[in-house]
C-alpha cells in the first residue's frame, strides 16, 4: 500500500470513527503519519518570547476572571525563558503542558499568541478563529493527547468546518511543539 493510499484510508476510517464517537484511539494511531507531513511554511521561529508570554498574561488580567494559579504558571514560564526562572515546572505540570495552556489562553484572550497561530493558516480559518476563539479554546482544551488528528477531530466535533479545523490543528501543533 502506498503512503498516499494509506493516508486516504486513514482519513476515511477517521471520518467514520468520528461519526461513531471512537476517534481518539484512531487519532493517536495515525499521529506519526501526520507529524511527518507537517511542515512550517514560514521561515521565522514559531516559539514564543518572555515578552509575548507577559503580553498574554496582561491580556488575561485585563479580561478578568483568569485563574491566578494559571497566571503564576505562565509567569514562571516567562521567567524560565529569560533564564532567571526555575528549570523545573511547577508541581503537576510539564513545560509542554504549560505551553498548551498558553495556546488555549491565546485563543481566549487574543494577542501575539493567537497571531502566531493564525498567520500559519488560511485567511478563512483566521477570520473564523477571530470570531470563535472561545469555542475553539474549549474544544482544544478538552483534548488530552495533543496531536494534529486529535485536535482536528475535536474542532470538527465542536462544529468547525473540516478545512478550518485541519488548518488550525496543523498550526497549533507547529506552535505547541
Amino acid at each position: 500500500m502506498t503512503s498516499s493510499t494509506a493516508i486516504r484510508a486513514a482519513a476515511v476510517v477517521a471520518t467514520a470513527a468520528m461519526a461513531l464517537g471512537v476517534a481518539a484511539p484512531l487519532a493517536e494511531a495515525t499521529e506519526a503519519q501526520s507529524l511527518a507531513r507537517t511542515t512550517v511554511t514560514s521561515t521565522d521561529e514559531p516559539t514564543f518570547t518572555a515578552a509575548e508570554v507577559r503580553d498574554l498574561i496582561e491580556r488575561m488580567k485585563a479580561d478578568g476572571g483568569s485563574d491566578t494559579a494559571e497566571i503564576a504558571q505562565f509567569e514562571a514560564y516567562a521567567d524560565r525563558l529569560e533564564g532567571k526562572g526555575p528549570t523545573k515546572p511547577m508541581p503537576g505540570f510539564g513545560w509542554s503542558t504549560i505551553v498548551r495552556k498558553l495556546v488555549v489562553a491565546g485563543f481566549r484572550h487574543g494577542g501575539v499568541w493567537l497571531g502566531k497561530v493564525l498567520k500559519r493558516v488560511s485567511p478563512k480559518a483566521a477570520k473564523y478563529a477571530s470570531k470563535h476563539g472561545n469555542k475553539i479554546a474549549d474544544a482544544i482544551d478538552a483534548v488530552e493527547n495533543w496531536g494534529e488528528h486529535a485536535l482536528a477531530l475535536a474542532l470538527m466535533k465542536a462544529g468547525l468546518p473540516h478545512d478550518i479545523a485541519g488548518d488550525l490543528a496543523k498550526a497549533i501543533i507547529i506552535i505547541a511543539a
